[in-house]
């Protein structure tokens, strides 16, 4: 397989030739054997990104991609394209990062402190609760490269979209990175999971080519940091669908926001309640999705998959199949656009491998190819991952239970609003 150059340093070691597969799309994957290890650092997902990894190696899916794009560690300076420079340098362990109560910090001094007199631990505890590096965001050994090839691969595979735009290869181009989606994290601040915001990251790189970008996040949470990060902008599409109530994280993604400034009309929440079925989701992209895709007209398209919106994922909220929840990302990747793939959140590990290895199988081999996927392939090396579902690929999984945005008229009353609000949208910005 062929590795495919991005033009970024810090490269982690992948395979080195391919063989194309698909007829209508250049699929780019995202991977090497260092880059699952360092994905898998990640406290709230330890062994995810190898159990997706495998099985769809099982598949030979990688071998059948187009390009493997090289993971990379991003630099500093890539990381504070968007992020505070002192945020990125605490994550990164640099010295000379200093805590002060005024806005007006010191940048320069080789202490972590700008009181000599506070202890180094009580110093550290200030700049973890600071940057967010507590509760669901602890700090772990390795968080300065885990972030940098997140973050780097994100902006490797944004590249491989860009250096394409106006290629005589008429194949739209996909790229993939489902070790990415940490769409939480804010401008100085780690939150849900998330320690740097990889999507922003990529946004950021296709504007430097693409001047609209419709960004779609399906995961069960708000994606509340690409959405501030993008809310004055009219170049940036966010499209939003999440549980939304009272008490449930990250407590942002009301309907009433629709961005501001000039990026006023530029956000579409869809707040939903618990139960959202293949039914409703499907309607959603019918509706609102594609309508607001046709009216905005972009250039490319970044799509957040978390997979925490399946029926069997812990949280119990949603409960989408994987077939149904794949079905609407392929469906969104038809859009024909050049399309930027990242994972997101996703807690029954088994279940996200099986939907993301579903994509990509359906992405480069066809839809009707996977129809015959009944079990785990037995090459898999973690196949007793699987075992108490009998080792099937597509186990019974969804739950007896009522579709509340379906009660009450209430998902009819989410659609009809927000078409008021892509009526809104100026396609001449």
């Amino acid at each position: 397989m062929r590795a495919s150059p991005t033009g970024n340093n810090g490269r982690l070691s992948a395979p080195a030739r391919t063989m194309s597969k698909n007829q209508h799309r250049r699929v780019g994957y995202a991977y090497s054997p260092t880059y699952t290890r360092l994905a898998d650092l990640l406290p709230s997902n330890v062994g995810r990104a190898e159990l997706v990894d495998d099985l769809i190696q099982s598949y030979d899916l990688i071998a059948r991609c187009d390009d493997i794009i090289s993971p990379c560690l991003a630099s500093k300076d890539q990381l504070t394209a968007y992020h505070d420079s002192k945020f990125i340098s605490y994550l990164l362990n640099e010295e000379g990062v200093t805590y002060s109560d005024s806005d007006n910090e010191s940048e320069s001094g080789s202490q972590r402190s700008a009181d000599s007199s506070l202890p180094h631990e009580d110093v550290d505890r200030r700049l973890q609760k600071r940057y967010g590096l507590e509760f669901d965001c602890p700090a772990f050994d390795g968080l300065g490269k885990y972030v940098q090839a997140i973050s780097g691969t994100t902006i490797a595979c944004a590249r491989y979209l860009t250096a394409r735009n106006g290629s005589k290869d008429a194949k739209q181009p996909v790229a993939i990175n489902f070790h990415g989606g940490r769409h939480h994290a804010s401008k100085a601040k780690c939150s849900g999971f998330c320690y740097v915001n990889d999507i922003v990251l990529g946004i950021l790189e296709l504007r430097k080519t693409f001047e609209k970008i419709v960004y779609i996040d399906l995961d069960l949470h708000h994606g509340d940091g690409v959405e501030t990060a993008f809310a004055h902008s009219s170049k940036v599409l966010n499209i939003s669908l999440h549980r939304y109530d009272i008490g449930f994280f990250p407590g942002s993604g009301s309907s009433k926001f629709c961005g501001k400034g000039r990026g006023q009309n530029y956000t579409i929440n869809l707040g939903l309640r618990s139960g959202l079925n293949d039914t409703s989701l499907r309607r959603i992209l019918g509706e609102v999705i594609h309508p607001a895709f046709k009216r905005f007209q972009p250039d490319a398209v970044v799509l957040q998959c978390g997979a925490d919106g399946l029926a069997r994922d812990p949280s119990k909220e949603w409960n989408l199949s994987i077939r149904g929840l794949c079905s609407v990302i392929i469906d969104i990747i038809d859009f024909g656009k050049p399309t930027l793939l990242v994972g997101g959140g996703g807690y029954n590990h088994a279940d996200v491998a099986r939907l993301w290895c579903l994509v990509l199988g359906q992405l480069v081999l066809g839809r009707e190819a996977t129809e015959t996927w009944d079990t785990i392939p037995e090459g898999s090396r973690h196949i007793q991952e699987y075992a108490s579902d009998g080792y099937a690929y597509f186990p019974d999984a969804v739950r007896t239970i009522d579709d509340l945005n379906a009660k009450d008229n209430l998902l009819d009353r989410i659609v009809e609003n927000t078409k008021l609000r892509i009526a809104k949208i100026d396609n001449n910005t």
